[in-house]
């Protein structure tokens, strides 16, 4: 029999689609063929190949399941962070503690949200790591920048307010300082962390190298 005539019956022998006397001579043919032989082996194992195959793309779709929970959880807390801090702000007469809110709640949540913005560039970044330090930076430079526009919002500078605090000095207006808006500090330097932390597990999620 023909090499390329068994070729072409191999597949339908596997699938067992052939008739009784194809099946005979393909049978004989394999005894006698070591080439043959070998391709049958091959097409015989090839479901393996397809079973791992489906299986990491079962695995890749789980990951990336879980990679969009921990982005949707991320902007959820950060979206809940932010509608208290300005209910609570809203609450608050103009006076000595206007703008309690928004340094200690607002303005941190609101740069961990406008952070995760960098989550959908992640393409862009070439590993892991890079991608966990942009997502550090990112936060911690809109909180910055949040606290500076607050600074002039709530006219901390031209008031003389943060003047005020240092007037009896610096140790004391540190102390003011951090009464007044320490929380917000040490909400920021967590967000900050968190923010590097689940950036670099929702890259490995979607499978960035270290």
């Amino acid at each position: 029999m023909d090499c390329n005539v068994v070729k072409d019956l191999i597949p339908l022998y596997i699938d067992g689609c052939c008739s009784e006397e194809s099946a005979i001579i393909v049978e004989e043919h394999l005894k006698e063929c070591s080439v043959c032989r070998e391709i049958y082996e091959d097409m015989k194992n090839a479901p393996d190949v397809i079973t791992v195959a489906q299986g990491v793309i079962k695995t890749n779709k789980i990951n990336s399941l879980k990679a969009s929970v921990i982005q949707s959880a991320s902007l959820f807390l950060s979206f809940i962070l932010v509608i208290i801090g300005v209910g609570a702000e809203s609450k608050i007469p103009s006076g000595l503690f206007n703008g309690f809110w928004a340094l200690n709640l607002v303005v941190p949540a609101t740069g961990f949200m406008l952070s995760l913005a960098n989550w959908y560039f992640i393409k862009t970044y070439k590993n892991k790591r890079a991608f966990s330090a942009g997502a550090l930076v990112s936060t911690l430079g809109i909180i910055a920048c949040g606290y500076f526009w607050a600074g002039f919002h709530y006219e901390f500078f031209s008031s003389g307010v943060l003047q005020g605090m240092f007037s009896d000095g610096i140790f004391d207006g540190l102390y003011r300082l951090f009464a007044f808006a320490g929380v917000g500090i040490v909400l920021s330097a967590v967000l900050s962390v968190l923010s590097w932390k689940l950036s670099g597990k929702y890259a490995g999620l979607l499978g960035k190298e270290q």
